[in-house]
Formats: structure tokens, C-alpha cells, sequence
């Protein structure tokens, strides 16, 4: 998958009952659910490891849609989707009435169209904030990493 061109990549995955994206490595207490792509997966992907000043955004998806506090055990991720600067979904009629979705730890139930309808949701990559971190944080800068 080239991440400059994620706009020509179209998934139909029915096994997905939530959306995740991300723009950090780690949120509610330090769950990290993109995980570390296995070097054949990196490989045939283009994945890298995510990191909070890379621009880059986080698309995982999962089977179970995401209730309460309990999100993942801490050493499991989801479906790695995408990289990208940019995502775009287009939502079409399912069988489901909503979606659960969640970028930054901010999640809402988004409804499923009713019909021929469909919905279209677009986040991109904006800008930069400072972010405090320790050196035992999880929220790694790729500057100052040496490895992917």
C-alpha cells in the first residue's frame, strides 16, 4: 500500500464493526492498538510504526464494536487498515444501524444510511501541538527514533 496515494485504496470488510483512527500511538491508559507490524506485513503494507510527529494517520478496525472502558488486552491490536494523511469513508447500507467509530479517544456512534443513501466522512492531517511526554512514555517521536 503507497501511504501517498491511500486515496486510490477502497476496502469492503464486513467482518468490521468499529473504526479507530489515530493520530498517537497510545491512548486510554496506554492501549496501543496499532500495535508493531510484523516484518512480512510491514513489508508487503508499507506499515510503519506509529509515532506521534509523523503526520501520518492510524486506521485499525475491528470485529466487536467498542463498549465502556475495557477496550483491547494491553499487548493485543486490531485490523491494521491504513496509514494515511488523509481518510475518506463513504458509508453505504449495512446490516448494522450504526458504527462505532473513535478518532483520539473521541468516539461516537455513527449511523449507517438508510437506502440508496450514503454518508461521507472525511478527517485529515492538519497541524502540530506540543506533546509532553516522558522518556518511558509509549508516545515515541519519529525524530528522535532510529528504527521503524
Amino acid at each position: 500500500m503507497n501511504i501517498n496515494n491511500i486515496s486510490n485504496y477502497f476496502f469492503r470488510i464486513y467482518s468490521i464493526r468499529s473504526i479507530v483512527c489515530l493520530n498517537m500511538p497510545s491512548f486510554p491508559g496506554g492501549l496501543d492498538p496499532w500495535g508493531k507490524p510484523n516484518f512480512r506485513r510491514k513489508k508487503e503494507r508499507n506499515f510503519t510504526s506509529s509515532f506521534v510527529d509523523d503526520e501520518l494517520l492510524e486506521i485499525i478496525g475491528f470485529r466487536d464494536s467498542w463498549h465502556g472502558e475495557i477496550f483491547l488486552p494491553l499487548n493485543d491490536h486490531g485490523t491494521r487498515l491504513a496509514q494515511a494523511h488523509q481518510i475518506r469513508f463513504e458509508l453505504h447500507k449495512g446490516v448494522a444501524k450504526h458504527i462505532d467509530m473513535n478518532f483520539d479517544g473521541t468516539r461516537w456512534k455513527q449511523p449507517t444510511p438508510i437506502g440508496d443513501d450514503n454518508f461521507l466522512i472525511e478527517i485529515s492531517y492538519s497541524c502540530k501541538t506540543k506533546m509532553l511526554a516522558t522518556s518511558a512514555s509509549k508516545c515515541k517521536h519519529k525524530s528522535k527514533s532510529y528504527s521503524n
